[in-house]
């Protein structure tokens, strides 16, 4: 490949994907077979991480997605899981703070 020139989106790929390789990056493996990090892949990662840190407007922008609902049905709201250690995190931070609600949770 000559490095010189201008290189297409599936050649970047490509050389993506041996990075992921070279660096031992496992996105899935199934019976063996192993599947290493792409550029889609990081891509993904990216939006899932930003997705619980900014409004998804931003997001979008983000993304680059030209259309909201993409961003929605990807990101937003896709990880019940760390939605919820997030909410009992909070719960947990007013909790010892004392009052949550106006009435105390923990009691001495």
């Amino acid at each position: 490949m000559n490095y010189t020139e201008r290189q297409t989106a599936r050649q970047i790929g490509s050389v993506v994907c041996k990075i992921g390789e070279a660096a031992n990056v496992k996105v899935s493996e199934d019976g063996g077979k192993v599947k290493f990090a792409s550029a889609h892949d990081l891509r993904r990662s990216f939006g899932e991480r930003w997705a619980s840190r900014v409004m998804p407007n931003v997001l979008q922008e983000l993304m680059r997605h030209d259309n909201i609902q993409t961003t929605l049905r990807y990101y937003v709201g896709q990880n019940a899981k760390r939605t919820a250690a997030i909410l009992w995190e909070a719960h947990r931070a007013q909790a010892v703070g004392g009052i949550l609600g106006g009435s105390a949770l923990i009691e001495s």
